[in-house]
């Protein structure tokens, strides 16, 4: 015998037995459980009454064959395929695959199942792989999944599903974008507080909620923080644009950082990283923004707008701490917060609630002292700073205003001084107009170039655009440096004229308004003795204490 007559006689091959079926099995299985998916991406008109077409279509489809009985029909209208994670409808009939209470779905293709290619086979292999296994029929493409020569097919045209998918996302960013370069922006305002939209799509002010935007910006400019506004604003009853009773730090920060209160609109904030999971994450550096001034009627300046920015960048670096020597927290529960400092160790000087006694009585009262003596900088030693009564303080500054309305000349030459030494050179202020018109050429070309129709592959039009881009990013950031100098001299200016008026009309007693509005920081000495440094540019020097 051969080797492979031995090989042969070894292999004994067991036939199949015939499996018998049962009589109430057999009637269970004439007629298979058919489940229809229909899912349409938008809410418009034309895609809704596609919906409505598809699921009567497949409705009277799967009724006019005997041998099938319609499980349901699972539908997911307005909503992106791209992803499963937001389809109900879909998971659900998934599910009902998976407990065994369907035995096919029919589905009008590829692209309407999944554009996601991963997605489409992970589900298709997980319904294959049940038992029984759940087909699925593709009509457009005529592939049914049970087949054996299907999967080849299958992950080829989800690739294409998927690529059609990038392509239309692509084509939609690119559109977006130029409406943004021509000064077109999205701005709904359903939840917006302050605005409405008219009959004609106008946004307009609401004068009603306008008014809670200004004390906002009002009261966080005046020292409060963003925690007490809204505990303001819940003690008053007001509601937030949603109609909730209940307002948070975080709400109040937002409507300050939210540029569209002065009339402008910053387009592309967030970008879409993956047009799969459509997650959007900061633009940081990713894609060009878009600026677009005078979008809207405005609530409130640019104006008072910017210095509520300065406000939120100087607390902010409060708690940053850029130098490495010292952290604090920002407080707006007394006017002397965070603005005074040690004259010695340079910390931040804090309140203190101390014990005093007098003819035997105890009594209560606010007192100013570095933190390091006090102990709340641990890290840190060597440095004894006295404390100082904080009425001593309001006495001290409210006789250092009086001084300085006798010696309104010289307070006023000083600032001016001040003033003059900010203000921009004539070479500066020519090379600042010249910026501003070269900006504002750059700005018209892109304009210009935005609104011509041409394609979204066009190599051309793509390398134009961004030349201009970078070409406008390199002069503003020259024309940012010089407009910040121009606008300390303007800072300056403004609160001279801050400081003249409070002087002209001078309480008799200590402000807490005062003090916050026209004082940029104090320095307190260890001889008693504090610097207070005004807004307008000048300082000075006062003993304190009893």
């Amino acid at each position: 015998m051969t080797t492979q007559g031995k090989n042969s006689a070894r292999v004994k091959v067991i036939p199949a037995k015939v499996r018998a079926i049962r009589q109430d099995e057999t009637s269970q299985q004439q007629k298979k459980r058919i489940a229809v998916y229909v899912r349409v991406s938008t809410e418009s008109d034309m895609q809704a009454s596609s919906y409505k077409l598809q699921v009567a279509h497949y409705t009277d489809y799967v009724q006019k064959n005997p041998a099938w009985t319609l499980v349901k029909v699972y539908a997911d209208e307005g909503i992106s395929g791209t992803s499963t994670k937001n389809r109900s409808q879909f998971l659900q009939m998934i599910q009902d695959c998976k407990d065994g209470l369907i035995d096919y779905v029919i589905t009008k293709s590829i692209s309407r199942f999944a554009r996601n290619t991963l997605d489409c086979l992970h589900f298709i292999r997980t319904l294959k792989n049940l038992s029984p296994p759940v087909g699925v029929y593709f009509e457009k493409e005529n592939l049914d999944t049970l087949d054996s020569k299907s999967e080849l097919f299958l992950t080829i045209l989800s690739s294409m599903a998927q690529e059609e998918s990038r392509s239309v996302s692509e084509n939609t960013k690119w559109a977006v974008q130029k409406r943004f370069q021509q000064g077109k922006a999205h701005c709904p305002t359903t939840y917006f507080l302050g605005y409405d939209t008219d009959e004609q799509g106008n946004i307009v002010i609401n004068e009603e909620q306008a008014a809670v935007v200004r004390r906002i910006f009002r009261e966080y400019l005046e020292g409060k923080g963003a925690t007490i506004i809204a505990k303001g604003l819940m003690q008053d009853g007001i509601l937030t644009a949603r109609g909730n009773a209940t307002w948070t730090g975080n709400a109040i920060l937002k409507i300050l950082k939210q540029e569209k209160y002065y009339g402008a609109v910053l387009c592309q904030k967030s970008v879409t990283i993956d047009f799969l999971n459509h997650k959007r994450v900061p633009n940081r550096d990713i894609l060009p923004q878009y600026y677009i001034k005078d979008h809207h009627p405005a609530i409130i300046s640019e104006e008072e707008f910017q210095a509520v920015q300065q406000e939120i960048k100087r607390r902010y670096n409060m708690r940053k701490d850029p130098d490495g020597k010292y952290r604090m927290n920002y407080s707006g529960k007394a006017p002397f917060s965070n603005k005074l400092f040690c004259g010695h160790c340079g910390r931040p000087v804090v309140r203190r609630r101390l014990t005093s006694q007098t003819n035997g009585e105890k009594y209560l009262f606010s007192a100013w002292q570095c933190r390091v003596p006090v102990g709340r900088d641990p890290d840190f030693k060597g440095c004894n700073g006295r404390y100082v009564w904080e009425i001593d303080l309001e006495d001290c500054f409210t006789e250092l205003l009086r001084e300085m309305r006798n010696n309104r000349d010289e307070v006023m030459a000083e600032a001016e001084q001040a003033i003059a030494d900010k203000r921009l050179s004539e070479k500066e202020q020519a090379r600042f107009e010249e910026l501003e018109k070269q900006l504002e050429a750059v700005t018209n070309r892109i304009s210009d170039l935005a609104s011509r129709e041409m394609g979204s592959a066009d190599a051309l039009y793509d390398a134009t655009l961004r030349h201009l881009i970078f070409e406008q990013e390199i002069l503003k950031q020259e024309y940012d440096a010089l407009k910040d100098k121009k606008e300390g001299s303007l800072y300056f200016q403004k609160h001279l004229e801050v400081l003249l008026e409070y002087l002209d009309q001078l309480p008799k007693r200590f402000s807490d308004e005062i003090f916050i509005k026209t004082v940029e920081r104090g320095i307190l000495d260890r001889d008693k003795k504090v610097t207070f440094e005004f807004k307008c540019g000048i300082a000075r020097k006062k003993p304190v204490g009893r």
